[in-house]
Order: structure tokens, then C-alpha cells, then sequence
């Protein structure tokens, strides 16, 4: 049951930011690694945070060794995570300083992306 809660969560994470942002990711593996990529991508700070601590990790940890899709994590979060605050608090740890989130504006032709992720740890 332990186990079953943070699958949960960000499962349920996933389906409803897939209609706030119009962006839908597949986990390409269960791996923790990728479990957090999906978290960061769409999880608020506090959920974000338990998530992270689930795994028995801190922020700074995560940013500095977890890639989602060949990118620091902090940079995945900053693309793809409406929610500023939990991107701030991922790129306070980036490497090489703060990660600016850029704006993504959807047209008609692409209102809805589908995400094939896959993490690792360095």
C-alpha cells in the first residue's frame, strides 16, 4: 500500500494536468527516476516535495543527479510545470544557477502533447 500511494498521485498528477496545460506524459519504465520527472513536470511544491522524500531524497540530490529525457530536471520542470514555485524551488539547486521558465503559448495545431519520459540518475 505504501508503494501504491505515490503511483497513485502522480497518476492522478498526470491526468489532470493533462487539461491545464495540454500536456500528457508516458512513462517509458516504472523507475523511480522517472516517477520523478513526471512529479516535477506536473506536481505542486508540497506534493512535489513528499514525492521526493518518498524516495528517501532531497531537492538538491534529485537536481543534481536525475535526468529526464537527456535534461536536468530542474530545466524538465521549468519547461513543463505550470506551477512557478516548484520550479524555483528545483532550480535553486540547478548546477549552473536558477532555471528560467519559459512560456509556452499552444496554437490549435498542437493544443494537446504527448510526452514519452524516461529518467535516470547520473
Amino acid at each position: 500500500m505504501k508503494t501504491l500511494a505515490p503511483t497513485l498521485l502522480i497518476a492522478l498528477a498526470v491526468a489532470s494536468s493533462a487539461g491545464a496545460n495540454e500536456v500528457q506524459f508516458i512513462a517509458l519504465d516504472n523507475s523511480p527516476a522517472t516517477r520523478l520527472c513526471i512529479a516535477a513536470a506536473t506536481l505542486k511544491p508540497m506534493q512535489l516535495h513528499q514525492a521526493i522524500r518518498h524516495q528517501g531524497l532531497n531537492e538538491k540530490g534529485v537536481v543534481r543527479t536525475i535526468r529526464c529525457n537527456d535534461e536536468n530536471i530542474a530545466s524538465f520542470a521549468a519547461r513543463y510545470n505550470p506551477d512557478a514555485l516548484s520550479v524555483q524551488r528545483l532550480s535553486a539547486h540547478a548546477p549552473r544557477g536558477s532555471v528560467t521558465i519559459r512560456e509556452y503559448q499552444a496554437n490549435e495545431a498542437d493544443s494537446q502533447q504527448v510526452i514519452a519520459l524516461s529518467g535516470r540518475f547520473d
